[in-house]
């Protein structure tokens, strides 16, 4: 009896697990809603550093439609590194270092889908990427009160910006889950922190997994 017990139990184990499996291989690629995680790296320079690397993680959504979709993501890369700004004082004008900690981003690109397959969907994007240093501090001595708050005005300007970001990347369709890898590049923003005159762009490659969470047309 204990064996039937210990047999009847692990068949309905086996086809609980069995149900999000079929249920995602039976989903198709087009006209769906896949959440996912992600990690990879991310190539930066700033004044301080050209095309140095940092680790990366992140989460993000897609909606899919037949030719096209949507694509949002949210990422952090963590790093130290050394950027700089114009200051002044009663007697001169220097460049002032400010000490960096991370990198927050928030994606939001139009997708398009060529050449898909069953079970394997390239796909490449184009969009817009709001990008913000996690910690920016000014360093050195101040003369006054005045001269610190007109630093750290001057910190806030440039600890963010907004650029555009390309996309490319492709998507395997297992069981229960699907595995992506993608490359974005952004050129670098004159005005942000994050800019080396002799750097271009800031990449990243990044690799994670996607589940189908339904269909993305009303019914």
């Amino acid at each position: 009896m204990r064996l039937h017990r210990v047999l009847g139990a692990a068949t309905v184990f086996a086809a609980l697990l069995s149900q999000p499996s079929a249920a995602q291989e039976g989903r198709q690629f087009k006209d769906s809603w896949f959440w996912g995680v992600k990690t990879g790296g991310l190539l930066y320079s700033s004044p301080a550093t050209e095309r140095s690397g940092a680790p990366l993680v992140g989460a993000d959504w897609l909606i899919t439609r037949s030719q096209g979709g949507l694509y949002v993501s949210f990422d952090q890369s963590f790093f130290t590194t050394q950027g700089s700004f114009a200051d002044r004082d009663a007697d001169s004008s220097f460049t002032r270092s400010v000490a960096l900690k991370n990198l927050r981003r928030v994606t939001f690109a139009a997708m398009a889908f060529p050449m898909q397959r069953r079970d394997v969907h390239p796909y490449a994007g184009l969009g817009l990427a709001l990008q913000q240093i996690g910690s920016a501090a000014a360093q050195g001595n101040f003369a006054s009160t005045t001269r610190l708050q007109i630093a750290a005005d001057s910190v806030q300007s440039k600890k963010t910006a907004f650029t555009p970001i390309l996309m490319a990347g492709v998507q395997a369709r297992l069981a229960p889950f699907s595995l992506f890898a993608q490359a974005t590049g952004s050129p670098s923003q004159k005005g942000f922190f994050l800019y080396n005159g002799s750097s271009a762009f800031n990449l990243s490659l990044e690799a994670g997994v996607r589940y189908n969470v339904g269909t993305a047309i009303s019914k």
